[in-house]
């Protein structure tokens, strides 16, 4: 199979986002593809203290599936009453990026946020997690008060909607398959049969 590079656009407030990680390894494991992040912040209209988390109807199809799907997946939720604004969180995760520990940083993120309860807006938390996975915490705490990485993210946001997408998680598969949603991993496996018979 020829080499397969997946970008895939996320926010970690995004819950759909977080079982994403669960169809990210699987695409790395099951595929060997390249899995390639970006930042999309989903709700910037939240303001920097962070606001209350909408009232999702839990007794929707969707939401029992999804539900489901992070529970077989391995993956914690506590019930959140605020929304964070991610955008600290994001642009600290660009700047990290090129770091041999951002994959951690990135899990850590997600698991501080839906496991824990943690607000991803306050600075304190993000250089915390930080330095739980061994991310440098001057650099850390410098990049966070100079807004590192937020230019990047923003550039990464516009690149997402040129392509068609408008939500997350978004996906970018090879040379121009483009979908939004998390899917059956047998969706995964079509889309990356069409685009590795394409290239």
């Amino acid at each position: 199979m020829a080499d397969l590079t997946i970008e895939y656009w996320a926010d970690y407030l995004c819950p759909w986002c977080y079982l994403a990680q669960d169809r990210v390894r699987y695409l790395r494991e099951q595929h060997g593809a390249t899995m390639v992040w970006r930042p999309f912040e989903l709700h910037p209209e939240i303001p920097p203290e962070g606001g209350p988390a909408p009232n999702l109807r839990r007794s929707s199809g969707a939401a029992r599936w999804l539900r489901d799907e992070l529970k077989a997946a391995g993956l914690p939720v506590v019930r959140r009453v605020t929304w964070s604004n991610t955008r600290r969180a994001l642009g600290l995760s660009v700047w990290a990026a090129d770091q041999p520990n951002w994959p951690d940083l990135h899990e850590a993120l997600y698991h501080a946020y839906w496991a824990e309860g943690a607000d991803l807006g306050e600075p304190t938390v993000l250089l915390r997690i930080a330095r739980e996975v061994g991310i440098d915490s001057d650099g850390a705490a410098a990049a966070l008060a100079e807004g590192s990485g937020l230019q990047e993210a923003t550039h990464h946001h516009q690149r997402a909607l040129d392509l068609g997408i408008g939500n997350t998680p978004g996906w970018h598969v090879g040379d121009g398959v483009v979908f939004t949603g998390v899917h059956e991993r047998s969706v995964y496996d079509r889309v990356v049969a069409r685009a590795t018979n394409a290239s």
